[in-house]
């Protein structure tokens, strides 16, 4: 793969533009894509390739390539912000949503498909679902649908998964996968919500939960495919798995402490625990997102243990540093406790699915 200061030094150097330099880049990954396509047979031994060093601390997804990134997706939000409010005051929502629709679509034949700027294309891919989304809510709103469509937002969210999917198809966003994920999830929501509400209330934290886990298992499959992160199926897990954290951890956490979030003693070495667990699945993956999803939950539970022994003024801040300090240390120390922990571990064939413990040299 071309390397990226090639690329930026032939900027410099007026011989190519930044969007030149981005679209180069991009054929460079699809190259590597192609060549990647097949996924690696269980027992095959990864090893480096042609493209750049693997190294397993860099959890890299493209967000900004540029300041042009920053202008285009402020240009984005100004754009959703006006048809939103001209819709609040003028009227005519669903003609509003559709014009929405048909803006985000172009614009992304422009900044997704030719240009390659990532934060657009993210912002543009989230506004094309939600237009698609409110555009369907606005029609079916007050047609007497069935009763379990439960008042068109199952629809609605079928709307949104149907048009991640369409945008997927066409520009290959990368957090495509998640909006896609996220709409079939709002769908099975208000499918039980209308057939069983009483179930739906009170079993919702597992309910989520349960969705947190198929993502995950989703985004754990991209992964294995793509153990190098090499391609864009790496940067669609990064995604899945930011979706799947907080669908994980939030309910278990939450159905622990209960909704007041009332904690003892008990409860926080459990929180604790559990969070180490979490800590160990992250490392084994080499994926922090469910690391940053528990770590409010953790720090709660480190401030009531030292609130405990010490006053209540000194428990806060003695609790943020603690967790500082566990932040830096994993940061620091990840490639060093991969390289113990996974060789102690029963992973088997499984093993070179998983991301390399150390960088290769390309």
């Amino acid at each position: 793969m071309i390397a990226e200061q090639d690329l930026q030094a032939a900027v410099a150097e007026g011989i190519i533009d930044q969007a030149q330099a981005v679209r180069i880049a991009h054929l460079a990954r699809m190259r590597l894509e192609r060549q990647s396509a097949a996924p690696p047979r269980l027992g095959d031994r990864i090893v480096a390739g042609a493209g750049r060093p693997i190294d397993p601390d860099d959890e890299r997804f493209r967000l900004i390539g540029g300041f042009n990134d920053v202008f285009v997706a402020i240009g984005v939000g100004l754009l959703a912000g006006a048809l939103l409010g001209l819709s609040r005051v003028v009227g005519f929502g669903d003609a509003f949503s559709a014009v929405a629709l048909v803006a985000a679509w172009a614009l992304s034949e422009i900044f997704a498909r030719r240009m390659r700027l990532a934060l657009p294309s993210i912002l543009l891919a989230a506004m094309f679902c939600a237009s698609a989304a409110l555009l369907v809510a606005q029609l079916t709103a007050d047609r007497g649908l069935p009763s379990f469509l439960y008042g068109g937002w199952v629809l609605a969210a079928l709307a949104f998964s149907g048009a991640a999917l369409l945008h997927h198809w066409r520009f290959r966003v990368p957090i495509n996968m998640a909006l896609v994920a996220s709409g079939a999830i709002g769908s099975v929501l208000a499918l039980v919500s209308a057939l069983a509400p009483a179930l739906a209330q009170a079993y919702l934290n597992p309910i989520l939960a349960l969705c947190g886990l198929s993502v995950f298992a989703l985004a754990l499959r991209l992964d294995m495919r793509d153990p190098r992160r090499l391609t864009r199926r790496s940067d669609a897990a990064f995604w899945l798995h930011l979706l799947a954290a907080g669908l994980i951890v939030h309910p278990v956490f939450r159905g622990m402490v209960g909704a007041a979030g009332s904690f003892t003693t008990a409860t926080s070495l459990v929180v604790l625990g559990l969070f180490a667990v979490l800590g160990i699945i992250a490392l084994v993956i080499d994926r922090r997102a469910l690391l940053v999803s528990a770590l409010s939950y953790a720090g709660i539970a480190v401030a009531y243990l030292i609130s405990q022994n010490l006053s209540g003024d000194l428990g806060l801040p003695l609790a943020l540093l603690g967790l500082a300090m566990l932040v830096l240390a994993l940061s620091a120390g990840w490639r060093s406790l991969r390289r113990l922990l996974l060789p102690a571990l029963p992973l088997g064939r499984w093993r070179d699915r998983l991301p390399p413990i150390d960088a290769t040299p390309a």
